[in-house]
């Protein structure tokens, strides 16, 4: 499957998303072969436990494998949700300023945290909210 060039793996994960086919078979045996390194690690560990199984029935290659699987998995999950319809789609634009400015009024939490503490005093006292 990596006999495929990037185009085209963009142009039959399009087809099968308009088919309402699931393209991510498609794309993991196409992005396999980016993952060698780990895939070799992988297979290196999978040897030496073969060994060591005998005296060390606990041992396991699961941190290997699991790379593995992260490697292929960051390969494929950008492929296929960047051709989903709503992923461009923004937000309510007040919204969207609103979150990139957030980090402005990180240094006033605990202030608001008081605020607001101070605020569910007044309810279970049984005041009312001003």
């Amino acid at each position: 499957m990596a006999e495929l060039s990037e185009h085209d793996l963009h142009e039959k994960v399009i087809e099968a998303l308009k088919e309402g086919n699931d393209p991510k078979e498609l794309v993991i045996q196409w992005c396999k072969p980016h993952c060698t390194f780990d895939f070799q690690r992988l297979s290196n560990c999978e040897d030496g436990l073969r060994i060591l199984k005998a005296s060390d029935p606990e041992k396991s290659c699961m941190y290997r494998f699991r790379q593995w699987f992260e490697c292929v998995e960051n390969c494929v999950q950008p492929k296929i949700f960047e051709n989903l319809h709503g992923i461009h789609r923004k937000l309510d634009p007040v919204f969207d300023v609103m979150w990139e400015l957030r980090w402005l009024g990180l240094p006033f939490y605990p202030l608001m945290k008081i605020a607001v503490g101070m605020k569910r005093v007044n309810v279970l006292e049984g005041q009312p909210i001003h």
